[in-house]
């Protein structure tokens, strides 16, 4: 039974799951909830390095929503698990495209949040045509100033959680604790890239929190999930500086729906505020007491809000 204060949508059960081979021995598990005559969408996970999470539908609309979730490469139960080679920004994008021909699906709303915002995003930016609108929160861009906030930046704000993950590299290479980090994750000595794998998740999930959590992160993420993440992030998250700033063109005449959290730490609302900027058909919310984390009620409830706010106006313009 819900409350009645309870501002997110239902949970549905699956509706359907499969594996969907793709290219370069890669194979990407897919999972489906909601209408089947409901408007199509895709939700993009997390990280890079997370997985396709069941409860982030409770920010979706199951009556009026087809919703669509995968796990992207070397993640979750697609395989080869942790697999980096062949694994790329635009490898995903391709994967999309194959799980969207394989369900037999036209056009659909593209979403997701933080790392998941930024595949959103570049997937309509490659196939304006194939995409109905575009729904992100916590939004990415992955640009330069981004990921230096990530691993430098935060210590602004979080000088205590920032210190403790510096703390495994030497003081000579703090300047730099993503190529630092990068080396500790794919060294060979096992018991410090297990180290190093758990730190840089402990360190995200800290600042990630504007509430405390009720649970920690989990050791046996920590490893598979920052292998990933450094890899990404060591090649600039596949992405060329500004790039999804640039090609936002592209998006000329697709509704796009924003929420950032003000307080923010992980992906700052200045992203979402300079992307608002160069749309044409947008619509931004701020929430002020809002952080990163969905599953917090100020951020959650206004994503789940954001969904009807979608969904109504497509409905209005006889789009969905």
């Amino acid at each position: 039974m819900r409350r009645i204060d309870d501002p997110y949508f239902p949970f549905t059960p699956d509706t359907a799951e499969g594996m969907l081979p793709v290219s370069d021995g890669h194979a990407i598990h897919w999972f489906t909830a909601g209408a089947a005559d409901g408007v199509p969408y895709v939700d993009c996970h997390g990280g890079p390095g997370g997985r396709g999470n069941a409860g982030l539908r409770r920010l979706l609309d199951p009556d009026r929503m087809y919703i669509v979730q995968f796990d992207q490469r070397g993640c979750g139960a697609s395989t080869p698990v942790g697999s980096l080679e062949h694994n790329s920004l635009q490898h995903t994008i391709a994967d999309m495209e194959a799980l969207r021909e394989h369900l037999g699906i036209e056009r659909w709303i593209v979403g997701g949040l933080s790392w998941g915002s930024t595949v959103a995003l570049a997937y309509a930016e490659a196939h304006p045509d194939r995409t109905v609108a575009v729904k992100v929160g916590g939004v990415w861009l992955c640009r330069r100033a981004d990921t230096e906030w990530w691993y430098q930046g935060v210590r602004r704000f979080f000088p205590d959680t920032w210190t403790q993950f510096a703390s495994l590299v030497a003081p000579a290479r703090r300047h730099d604790l993503r190529a630092a980090y990068h080396e500790m994750i794919n060294g060979t000595d096992e018991d410090m890239a297990v180290r190093a794998g758990q730190s840089l998740h402990q360190y995200e999930e800290t600042f990630m929190h504007l509430e405390a959590p009720l649970a920690g992160p989990r050791p046996d993420r920590g490893l598979p999930y920052a292998r990933v993440f450094s890899h990404y992030a060591t090649n600039d998250f596949f992405l060329r500086d500004d790039q999804l700033l640039a090609d936002a063109h592209r998006l000329q005449g697709i509704h796009v729906s924003l929420v950032t959290g003000r307080y923010d730490a992980c992906t700052t609302p200045d992203g979402a505020w300079d992307l608002a900027a160069v749309l044409d058909d947008v619509d931004l919310r701020v929430v002020n007491v809002g952080g990163h984390y969905p599953t917090e009620r100020a951020t959650g409830g206004a994503l789940a809000e954001q969904t009807t706010r979608l969904l109504d106006l497509l409905a209005a313009r006889g789009v969905a």
